[in-house]
């Protein structure tokens, strides 16, 4: 019986050392992934240059992945739809679209908490218009 309590000690040992490294390992590339988001250049549009019309755009930023519709009238920003938006945790960020269309830009502050989505969907937005 001692044998058994130390084989299972051991093994009780080595999981929990292996789901801490796991655990750290995650922590790590996260914090990189946010890291490397916030640095990409976001572009900065002039919609009174832009056609009238409804432009779509993708962008991907591992583990989120966007698409959108993004409608222009009249010069103006006037509709941004995501027509995907796999996000994780980051659902918070969708509301940034709002703030696009408000200050008619795409340098608007990413949503706390979900920065990653947030600056993925202001390149996708980025990719709908740059060059229309």
């Amino acid at each position: 019986m001692d044998k058994i309590m130390k084989k299972f000690r051991k093994v009780l040992i080595i999981l929990v050392i292996v789901i801490a490294v796991l655990v750290l390992a995650f922590f790590i590339a996260s914090r990189k992934i946010v890291s490397d988001a916030n640095a990409l250049p976001i572009a900065q549009i002039d919609p009174a240059r832009i056609k009238d019309g409804v432009y779509e755009g993708k962008y991907e930023i591992f583990p989120v992945r966007v698409s959108v519709k993004v409608a222009v009238k009249d010069g103006k920003i006037t509709q941004i739809d995501l027509v995907e938006h796999f996000n994780g945790r980051g659902s918070a960020a969708e509301k940034i679209t709002d703030s696009i269309i408000e200050k008619q830009s795409l340098r608007v502050d990413s949503v706390t908490g979900a920065t990653v989505s947030s600056v993925t969907i202001k390149k996708a937005v980025e990719d709908a218009l740059v060059g229309k």
